[in-house]
């Protein structure tokens, strides 16, 4: 870090702490104190990232590559859990609550300042799984350090909480050793993860005993569509590098957003091709994604999978009903609601989807989490109708965890964005699980929907330092 402009960045910081301080004595409640400043280009938001691999610390990323965004966390000036029947509206509450009385310094541009970045579960009366007991209901966390790359750009925010008692040159002195520590730290190397020992999926006649059971409750008319998912859980001869993870995802998923929550326990990641909702100056945007196929091996194939997408029955009345329920949850709460009225294709490197973007304005100044709230789950990772479904996904896989679930980040102004978290795992030092869904409906068969998630394993399996040959 250059010397200038880290002694300029902590003499602000500690003139903001001690008006931060008066501001606690006089209210009688801990003050937050944020600082945003352009900072000189010295390392990456990949490298930030994994400056703090092994330290057990908190840590928390998004990036969109294809858009040259990228947000990168260090450490927890706050967190916001959220337990019960209402994550969105109890962490909507906390957050802002934490907001409240702040003092914030810093550019207003999008994606720097105070930024809350977590997640959801997707059913929070599902019995918890033990693979997600790291993860509440409802999670959002203000990073002590917040790293922005913005086309170009580059911006560090420092959160700290600052309470009557506080004494502002300790957290000088703290902040110091953190910013030093994390700009002396060796950048992101070549390496490769380490291989994989073991490698465990649910069982083809597991799944084709789990279709066969929705394919009957929608024969009986209990169900319009239902979307069920598979895990893998492999094992490595080393602990995985979450860094690793996030860099292979990046460079080869850059359309999607890569999400990434470590705890310091185990670590939550995804690949997210799918925008639940972003809300930017006003505006709300959000892609429904549902009906799959492969990409071919030459283009011609590729071309001639992607025509039998847009031509087949079955999943173009899969994507009709995802199209269907999303608007009618938005509708009532828009002044305008556009979306294109046939589906396009979508290609990433290993599926092709149909697509529908929507595009609206809220009638009323709105929350993110009360948009997200509304819409979350769709019929592209639930089902239809939504309880039904969730009764199916409750009896026949248990608790999803943050799988399929709302991950993603909201700013001081309640704008942000949240992708719904598809391609994705949990790490646990040497074990990661991958999680890998596709929606059933009349007509589906159950060895090609096996395949399609097969399919939709490949992401995080590369990523992980393995590939899926069995289909």
């Amino acid at each position: 870090m250059v010397s200038g402009w880290h002694t300029r960045t902590l003499e602000r910081l500690a003139e903001l702490l001690h008006l931060g301080q008066e501001r606690a004595k006089d209210s009688g409640r801990p003050v937050l104190v944020s600082l945003t400043l352009a900072m000189p280009e010295e390392r990456g938001p990949l490298e930030f990232f994994a400056s703090a691999e092994g330290d057990k610390a908190c840590r928390v990323f998004w990036a969109r590559p294809a858009q040259k965004f990228w947000l990168a966390g260090i450490g927890s000036a706050a967190s916001v859990a959220a337990s019960g029947m209402a994550p969105f509206a109890k962490a909507k509450q906390e957050y802002r609550s934490i907001l409240s009385g702040a003092i914030i310094e810093g550019s207003a541009i999008r994606g720097v300042g105070p930024i809350f970045m977590g997640g959801f579960r997707f059913d929070c009366q599902a019995r918890q799984n033990h693979v997600w007991r790291d993860f509440p209901d409802g999670l959002l966390i203000l990073p002590r350090l917040l790293f922005a790359a913005l086309a170009g750009e580059q911006w560090l925010t420092i959160n700290i909480i600052i309470r009557p008692v506080t004494d502002p040159s300790g957290e000088i002195q703290k902040i110091t050793k953190e910013l030093n520590s994390l700009m002396s730290a060796k950048p992101l190397g070549p390496s490769r993860q380490s291989g994989i020992s073991s490698q465990v999926a649910t069982s083809h006649e597991e799944w084709t005993g789990r279709v066969q059971h929705a394919l009957q409750a929608i024969q009986e008319g209990r169900l319009g569509k239902v979307v069920l998912a598979r895990t893998m859980r492999l094992h490595s001869k080393q602990e995985f590098s979450l860094g690793m993870v996030l860099a292979g995802l990046c460079a080869s998923y850059p359309e999607c957003s890569i999400f990434a929550l470590d705890n310091g326990s185990s670590a939550f990641v995804a690949a997210a091709p799918e925008v639940l909702m972003r809300l930017d100056k006003g505006m709300l945007h959000l892609s429904c994604l549902a009906g799959t196929t492969g990409r071919g091996s030459t283009p011609e194939e590729d071309d001639l999978l992607a025509q039998g997408l847009l031509r087949s029955e079955k999943d173009q009345r899969e994507h009709a009903m995802v199209v269907k329920d999303v608007a009618k949850a938005l509708e009532g709460h828009c002044d305008r609601l556009a979306w294109n009225k046939t589906p396009q294709v979508v290609r990433l490197p290993t599926l092709q989807h149909l697509a529908t973007f929507f595009d609206g304005s809220p009638k009323a100044p709105t929350d993110i989490l009360d948009l997200v709230k509304l819409l979350h789950p769709t019929p592209a990772v639930g089902g239809l109708p939504s309880e039904s479904a969730l009764e199916i996904i409750r009896h026949l896989e248990g608790d999803r965890g943050w799988y399929a679930a709302p991950v993603g980040w909201v700013d001081q102004h309640g704008e942000g964005e949240f992708n719904v978290a598809i391609r994705s795992a949990v790490i646990r030092g040497r074990e990661a699980t991958l999680f890998a869904g596709a929606g059933i409906v009349e007509g589906s068969d159950p060895n090609l929907e096996l395949k399609e998630t097969e399919l939709k394993f490949q992401p995080l399996l590369r990523a992980l330092g393995t590939r899926n040959n069995a289909v």
